[in-house]
């Protein structure tokens, strides 16, 4: 009977350790930050084929902390050179009702790097120059239609 009770606690001290450890973004090796109006989209009064939307995004490492008066220096905490966000194109099929577009490659890149088929990843690269996180892409519109960005 002792031998039943050492192999349940032993399985409930494994449990809790993994239960206990580092949130999943942390634990996973990815690193959430916190800020607004980052992401900016180019617009133009109207568009025609294969005219480009751009994507835009651009911040700083040192940014504003909650409680803290000395800004926060993402670049030295996380050591992280890159930092990503998902964007989807979708066309207007029906009411109210829209389709992904796939981009696959034929993003343009100014800035940054890009990946992806339907759901693209817009990555932020460190730019030592300006200190700052930097994404420019422009997506070909090669279909006519209505459309939307999913940031």
């Amino acid at each position: 009977m002792k031998t039943i009770y050492k192999s349940i606690f032993g399985f409930l001290s494994i449990a809790l350790f993994f239960n206990c450890s580092e949130p999943e973004d942390i634990y996973m090796g990815s690193k959430n930050i916190k800020a607004s109006n980052l992401i900016q989209i180019e617009t133009l009064p109207s568009y025609k084929l294969n005219d480009l939307v751009y994507i835009n995004a651009s911040f700083s490492r040192y940014l504003p902390e909650e409680g803290y008066t000395d800004l926060l220096d993402i670049y030295n905490t996380t050591k992280s050179k890159e930092y990503s966000f998902d964007f989807l194109l979708e066309k207007k099929s029906a009411y109210e009702t829209w389709t992904p577009i796939n981009i696959g490659n034929k993003i343009v890149v100014n800035k940054g790097k890009s990946y992806g088929i339907n759901s693209n990843i817009g990555i932020c690269v460190f730019n030592p120059e300006s200190n700052k996180y930097e994404f420019r892409a422009g997506i070909p519109l090669l279909e006519t239609g209505e459309f939307r960005l999913r940031i």
